[in-house]
């Protein structure tokens, strides 16, 4: 039986029941490989364990994908653990990567899981690289042969022989039904005059932007730490703000959106790609910065909240939110 699912995953097209770097790979600058342990064996509610390996040279920043950004495309497939497993120094100057993932359903079918991107830098440029696809079969918990000795369902059995016995179940039914009702609505109203109204995304954005600047990242040359901040600042407000989920999505997701999206003037689309690819560079490749470049970054994020921010209606001062 093995060996027949060993062949049925061999024979679908596009897919690969398991996929390892080549030996030719590890001569790139970067080479990514995914494999699924036990892809022949996999019954309903097994954990299949997905792996995600990077190979590349120590010269060269690597942007591993945040954990199940490439399976947001997945089904049935649910995520029921991860692991970011430390980096391994390998000989010639390279170092591996690897993630894995916990994988399970509890429904039979052939699932494929979309290939992963990952993101490099090399010399200040960025540059993506994706693994192939990989596809699972789940086959049932049962045998052929187990489920022959089934049962017919028995008689129903009458349990209530007396009109007044149902009576009297309804009766307390219903007084459970309406107190729970009168609880529920009582709940509710207090919690409705319990609740303080939300806070405007600019207040809290503007009041992290203080916090940020009274801090002693910049006075210890901490830039990358300090424009991590900054940028996560800026996505919050941009979600709370315009209801976009910007902190989940990749700045080049993200920009993406912000090209369709009319709330946005192309003068600050603009300053948004720079703002956000520059935090990038910064975070992730390293890019060299410097106090004046750190001021001028708070400056232009403290103007598009203020430029950006929703202003109560009153009459005719009402204040778009996306001009500038």
């Amino acid at each position: 039986m093995r060996f027949i699912v060993l062949f049925l995953l061999l024979a679908l097209a596009g897919c690969h029941k398991k996929s390892a770097a080549a030996p030719a790979a590890v001569k790139d600058p970067v080479a990514v490989s995914v494999s699924v342990d036990n892809a022949n064996k996999v019954r309903v509610g097994d954990l299949i364990r997905y792996t995600i390996e990077v190979n590349a040279q120590t010269n060269i920043s690597v942007i591993m994908p945040p954990f199940a950004d490439n399976l947001s495309m997945l089904n049935q497939l649910l995520i029921h653990d991860w692991e970011n497993c430390p980096d391994e120094q390998l000989p010639g100057g390279r170092i591996l990567k690897k993630q894995t993932y916990e994988l399970e359903t509890y429904l039979t079918g052939v699932y494929e899981i979309p290939p992963a991107r990952i993101q490099f830098a090399i010399n200040g440029v960025t540059n993506s690289i994706y693994s192939s696809a990989l596809c699972v079969e789940i086959a049932s918990l049962s045998k052929e042969g187990e489920m022959t000795d089934v049962k017919d369902v028995k008689d129903v059995v009458e349990y209530l022989t007396k009109d007044r016995d149902m009576l009297k179940i309804i009766i307390v039914l219903g007084s459970l039904a309406a107190a729970g009702l009168v609880l529920l609505l009582f709940l509710r109203k207090k919690k409705e005059k319990a609740a303080p109204p939300p806070v405007p995304a600019h207040v809290k954005a503007l009041a992290a932007l203080e916090e940020l600047k009274a801090s002693d990242l910049l006075e210890k040359n901490l830039f990358k730490e300090y424009f991590s901040a900054l940028s996560d600042i800026l996505r919050r407000y941009i979600e709370d703000r315009f209801d976009l989920r910007a902190p989940e999505q990749t700045t080049e997701e993200f920009l993406n959106i912000l090209r369709q999206d009319p709330q946005f003037s192309y003068e600050q689309r603009e300053m948004l790609r720079g703002f956000l690819n520059e935090c990038d560079m910064i975070k992730f490749a390293k890019q060299e910065t410097s106090l004046q470049a750190a001021q001028e970054a708070t400056e232009k994020t403290e103007a598009f909240i203020e430029a950006t921010m929703e202003v109560p209606d009153s009459g005719n001062t009402e204040k778009e939110g996306g001009q500038i």
